[in-house]
């Protein structure tokens, strides 16, 4: 009985010593704001999800669902402007009623932190298409940056020119 039990010991530190281990890491910080030096590091999905909400929300032309996910006036950094403007429901029910239908197609979602900063950053690179009620269309390609504060809410738009 004390071989078996010895022999079985014996397997058992043998079978476990040939076990792959694999190295996770977590929280990898990487890359450089160039003002402060900060570090990147890999955001949250739920952030992603609260801008896919957002963009399906802007798509539809609902103004209630975009501020339902966001505050209640959104810095706007628009990309044929030089200084940024403040989106309200006023303003933006006023901007939707020139089209009669938006379609926002996003090519990908990259969600991250920036080291000592509160807020998270989602980017967003799509192609939009916009009808206009007078019969004209807009194709658009864009690179945004949604800025999420703590409560989850998006703060702050700021959209580049992506015409590739």
């Amino acid at each position: 009985m004390k071989k078996i039990v010895g022999v079985f010991a014996m397997a058992v530190v043998l079978f476990s010593c040939n076990q792959p281990t694999t190295e996770v890491i977590v929280n990898k910080q990487a890359g450089e704001w160039v003002s402060s030096g900060a570090k990147y590091s890999m955001g949250d999905d739920t952030n992603v999800a609260t801008v896919k909400a957002f963009i399906e929300g802007y798509e539809k032309m609902n103004v209630e669902t975009i501020f339902n996910l966001s505050q209640d006036s959104v810095k706007v950094f628009l990309h044929n402007l030089e200084t940024p403007m403040y989106m309200n429901r006023t303003l933006l029910t006023q901007m939707f009623s020139q089209y009669d239908s938006i379609q926002a197609t996003p090519l990908y979602f990259l969600p991250y932190q920036i080291e000592g900063w509160e807020h998270s950053i989602v980017e967003v690179v799509s192609k939009e298409k916009r009808f206009l009620k007078d019969g004209t269309t807009e194709n658009v390609r864009f690179l945004e940056k949604f800025m999420i504060d703590k409560e989850g809410k998006v703060f702050t738009i700021r959209q580049f020119d992506a015409a590739w």
